[in-house]
């Protein structure tokens, strides 16, 4: 074979190496232009799933625990990408792309209200509050809270 097909030939190869390894590399790691609410609103496959972890979601109402039900987030034809199987409260998160998903997030598929104020359909007043933890520890950032794996995320609602 001539020099010159041979440096055609690895040419080739080596464009075709180098697209595999960049698309390999960005694989979940570049979002789309969608916003993050519309990334956990979309039905996904888990043939697309790139980004997959299980916080885990408990609502305290006066002392007495909710059922976080199962299949939130799950249709005949759809299931998004924060969604539940179990009335166990673990949220699975299972994205095509990764994102810091959030409460609010989980909430907006679970058509819930949640906030600094108000879980489900209990609102604070002067004798009550909505409090979190995340992992044990109290927090802040109610809707705001970002999902981590493992994470132990608890709502409560009490009188004060």
């Amino acid at each position: 074979m001539k020099k010159q097909a041979w440096f055609w030939i690895l040419g080739i190869v080596l464009l075709l190496v180098g697209v595999w390894f960049v698309s390999a590399g960005n694989r979940g790691e570049v979002p789309t232009e969608r916003t993050t609410r519309e990334v956990a609103l979309t039905c996904t496959t888990d043939m697309a799933t790139e980004f997959h972890i299980h916080p885990v979601l408990e609502i305290h109402i006066e002392g007495v625990k909710q059922v976080i039900p199962s299949n939130i987030g799950i249709k005949p034809s759809c299931m998004t990408a924060l969604h539940t199987h179990t009335a166990d409260g673990i949220i699975h998160v299972e994205s095509p792309e990764k994102r810091d998903f959030t409460l609010a997030d989980f909430f907006a598929v679970w058509e819930k209200p949640f906030g600094r104020d108000r879980i489900l359909d209990h609102v604070a007043d002067e004798t009550h509050r909505v409090w979190m933890t995340v992992n044990g520890t109290e927090v802040d950032t109610f809707e705001n809270t970002v999902f981590r794996d493992q994470d132990q995320i608890a709502i409560y609602y009490e009188t004060i």
